[in-house]
């Protein structure tokens, strides 16, 4: 509903608790949280009054209107589609921005796609760039919403990296000590670190590079951290990072942030048939139910048992790109928009 409620905003604001304001108002505290969070079907003008004398604000502070949009989020791993994508010829490329304007047009929805990738920093923002100006040619200039790193760090929006987590404090405590070797060869911690530290080098050998990896875990000597080395076409660097890889976690974090802006019709995840990519799916899909989404995996390729027994995974007939293509035209078959604005899924 466009209709909502800025009480979140004003307590926070005023630093008042649920406690405490609903004890002024005089209404408990469950029904102060129900109006807070939006699940309110009505508000009484008696508690409007009360509310608007206890935070000093007007009617029109507190209930606020605005036409929220629909927007689909697609999250898509880089190996299988976006390096293709990347890669391949004009008609490749062409067929796979001409469905995603197809799905948009038929749900009278914007899709935004998030790429979830293991690939350093500097790498990662290469590729978002590249992807974000082939978008742009076929009109979508905000398709691609950003590049997550698959252990959850951060975030590439408009090529500037926000955090999602906090540093790791097994990996900040050896800081001065990582800067020390970084030196040591001709490298440099960049200025946007979050949950790893990435050290990049403008001239470095393979052996170095994988040298200064070793090292690296010696230094902050927990079993736990790994460093991970890039070296291609894109760059030369670094990654020191926790080992436990978190890509569902930062489809989790991303929806719930979307979905306190956009109204959000369902989820789609799509990557290739490796166990990391289908998690992405698998341990969210009981998450986003309780949050009154459905979330469908596709994927390029036949991934066995699995898919006979969920509905929600479609496979596309060929190998990456042309098959996440083939997937998500059968996707668009299987949803239809409601009069209402809603949408069935056959």
């Amino acid at each position: 509903m466009p209709i909502y409620t800025n009480l979140d905003e004003l307590m926070r604001e005023r630093e008042l608790t649920i406690a405490t304001l609903a004890k002024e108002v005089g209404i408990s505290p469950v029904n102060l949280s129900i109006i807070k969070t939006g699940k309110a079907r009505a508000i009484r003008f008696d508690t409007l009054d009360a509310l608007c004398r206890a935070l000093c604000c007007s009617p029109g502070d507190i209930i606020k209107y605005k036409e929220r949009k629909n927007v689909i989020p697609f999250f898509l791993d880089y190996s299988g589609t976006t390096d293709l994508l990347l890669k391949g010829g004009a008609e490749n490329v062409k067929r796979f921005f001409d469905t995603i304007i197809l799905l948009q047009e038929k749900l009278r929805s914007e899709v935004r796609i998030t790429m979830v990738t293991g690939s350093a920093f500097e790498t990662a923002k290469s590729k978002h760039k590249m992807l974000n100006e082939l978008a742009g040619n076929y009109g979508l200039t905000n398709l691609f919403d950003g590049v997550v790193a698959e252990y959850c760090g951060f975030i590439i929006k408009k090529g500037e990296a926000q955090r999602l987590l906090g540093l790791d404090p097994r990996i900040l405590s050896k800081r001065s000590e990582i800067e020390e070797l970084a030196k040591k060869y001709c490298g440099r911690i960049s200025a946007d670190v979050t949950s790893m530290y990435n050290v990049t080098f403008e001239s470095i050998t393979r052996a170095a590079l994988s040298s200064f990896a070793e090292e690296a875990e010696k230094i902050v000597g927990s079993p736990e951290i790994e460093a991970i080395i890039y070296y291609d076409d894109y760059g030369k660097e670094c990654d020191i990072k926790p080992r436990l890889h978190a890509k569902s976690e930062a489809v989790y974090m991303l929806v719930k942030k979307l979905k306190e802006r956009y109204s959000i019709p369902f989820v789609i995840v799509g990557g290739d048939s490796q166990d990391e990519d289908l998690k992405m799916y698998t341990q969210n899909k009981k998450r986003f139910e309780k949050m009154g989404l459905k979330t469908i995996f596709i994927a390029p390729s036949n991934i066995g048992e699995i898919q006979k027994q969920d509905k929600d995974i479609i496979t596309g007939k060929w190998e990456n790109l042309d098959g996440i293509v083939d997937a998500i035209q059968k996707l668009q078959s299987r949803i239809n928009l409601r009069d209402d604005g809603g949408f069935e899924y056959e």
